[in-house]
């Protein structure tokens, strides 16, 4: 792969897997551009960078009071929240890799849920009765965790955005908007170390760079730089609208990439 290619596709995966505007969808589409073919065993190591990026944000948050009780019930809701992917994305792996990759399900997904997100910022949406609402992490409920693992599977569709339909789907529950991504953040921790090591065990053979350790250390080390700077980005601006922005920026991404795919 072409060391140009490596760091534009890097830094976009970077950007975008910490974004709720979908880095699968960012990176398939592209790869198409690129004629390069993305395969699972290929995003698995895109993901590893931003998932390495996201463990050294959150590391106090994560690891504060590690030994005490409620901590260690924090781990388990988080558990809780990982298990409905990581189930779906475990019997369901060759159906998403293979009949959910078109590029009208991407277009689709994008514009959807970017409508859903501009509603959900813009009305400004109650959180569903009798459920608490906390504007920190640990002290989510046990429903709370719940409902959000269900959401998150939804995002093995591409284009879906695993952080945002967490963290839209947190909103709905009670929590506070920046609460909810930090929370998607870190139920992704699990599905995300787990798609690295599954595919490790499953021998994939990372055929696209194995034979270049160099490619391989250059996609994880731009990965997590960026992936950084977007965590921090973010935390200065969580007060901010921008839910609605991605949102917006969502839906004229869809509809562009149909036009291109259909129209032209």
């Amino acid at each position: 792969m072409e060391t140009l290619k490596i760091v534009i596709l890097s830094t976009v995966q970077g950007i975008t897997e910490l974004l709720p505007i979908s880095s699968s969808a960012h990176i398939l589409l592209l790869g198409r551009v690129f004629a390069i073919d993305i395969s699972s065993a290929l995003l698995v190591l895109f993901h590893l960078g931003t998932t390495l990026a996201i463990l050294i944000f959150f590391w106090k948050k994560i690891f504060k009071d590690f030994l005490t009780k409620d901590r260690w019930y924090f781990y388990f809701k988080i558990i809780l929240s990982s298990i409905p992917a990581g189930v779906f994305g475990f019997f369901f792996e060759d159906i998403i890799s293979e009949k959910l990759r078109a590029t009208w399900i991407i277009a689709l997904s994008l514009i959807v849920w970017g409508i859903v997100t501009v509603v959900i910022e813009k009305r400004k949406l109650k959180p569903l009765k009798e459920i608490n609402t906390v504007d920190d992490v640990p002290n989510i409920t046990w429903k709370q965790a719940a409902i959000v693992g269900v959401a998150q599977a939804l995002a093995l569709i591409p284009g879906t955005s695993r952080s945002g339909i967490s963290t839209i789907a947190g909103i709905l529950t009670g929590m506070e908007k920046y609460t909810a991504l930090e929370y998607s953040f870190l139920i992704g921790l699990p599905v995300l170390f787990g798609s690295f090591l599954w595919g490790v065990l499953k021998d994939y053979p990372l055929t696209e760079i194995s034979h270049n350790q160099s490619e391989a250390t250059l996609i994880v080390g731009i990965t997590f730089l960026v992936g950084l700077i977007s965590l921090q980005i973010l935390k200065r601006n969580k007060k901010k609208n921008w839910l609605t922005l991605f949102g917006i920026y969502r839906i004229i991404i869809g509809i562009a990439v149909l036009i291109v795919a259909y129209a032209i």
